[in-house]
């Protein structure tokens, strides 16, 4: 499973798609979309933390840029802390999304709060994961 640890932000970036371009059209202008999403992906990272206590880390990085002798790399990186880090960041999320489906009911642009909370999350994860600041 941590090989394809890189599903976790992937999810909710398709929720951020999904509600964006099919919003409108889906229920609650698409907020289950983005909490299922979220959920998913919190219960992937508690499979990812489990499977990081009992192993070792896991690093995969791709060349990105190559500018003489100066590499930069593309990859995540899975350790005791970003597992954990994964959990928090999921659980919040998690928890603003259902919150938020109450509280911003009724309010015009319903749909375009859950499509960048979807990205945000999204976002956030990604940071966790990357193996480098760029």
């Amino acid at each position: 499973m941590l090989k394809f640890t890189w599903i976790i932000p992937l999810l909710p970036f398709l929720s951020f798609l999904g509600i964006f371009f099919l919003g409108k059209k889906l229920p609650q202008k698409g907020a289950f979309l983005g909490i299922a999403s979220v959920g998913i992906s919190f219960v992937l990272s508690l499979v990812v933390l489990f499977e990081i206590i009992s192993g070792k880390p896991v690093e995969q990085s791709i060349p990105w840029i190559i500018l003489g002798k100066y590499h930069i790399e593309l990859g995540i990186l899975v350790d005791n802390l970003t597992s954990i880090m994964l959990l928090v960041v999921t659980f919040v999320s998690l928890l603003v999304h259902i919150y938020s489906l109450s509280y911003m009911h009724g309010e015009k642009r319903f749909k375009w709060y859950y499509a960048v909370l979807s990205l945000f999350t999204s976002s956030m994860l990604m940071l966790i994961l990357s193996n480098n600041l760029l």
